[in-house]
């Protein structure tokens, strides 16, 4: 019995099991490989939505960077998962999210096809 509430006790609860992802960091002087890996975490995230359905509900736009919501925005229109819009916390804010200001490169050689990320200034 011990053992069990000691196991109960060192569990995190739902809010702490999402602070410290990737997607909440203040992105201060990141690199386009930063960016990159952000890309690619999010997009594992979100192109697997069955698998991440819990941690997708528990996302908060708030303490996002603009830069965040406009890749978690690319993914899901390149995909047409706009389902999404509606499992994520706010979600119907990034319906109408505006394009970058800036460029942000994700990759050097980009995709040739017009595309969301274009559209959004996102370099992938």
């Amino acid at each position: 019995m011990a053992n069990e509430e000691l196991r109960k006790s060192n569990m995190p609860s739902d809010e702490q099991v999402y602070v410290d992802k990737i997607y909440y960091e203040p992105q201060k002087d990141w690199t386009e490989e930063n960016y990159y890996y952000l890309h690619r975490v999010l997009h594992r995230i979100l192109f697997y939505y069955k698998k991440h359905t819990d941690e997708i509900s528990h996302m908060d736009l708030n303490r996002m960077t603009e830069e965040t919501k406009v890749l978690i925005y690319c993914i899901v229109r390149y995909y047409h998962y706009e389902f999404l819009f509606d499992t994520i916390p706010g979600g119907e804010a990034l319906v109408d999210l505006k394009p970058l200001e800036h460029t942000l490169v994700l990759d050097q050689h980009p995709l040739s096809e017009d595309n969301v990320y274009k559209v959004m200034n996102v370099m992938y």
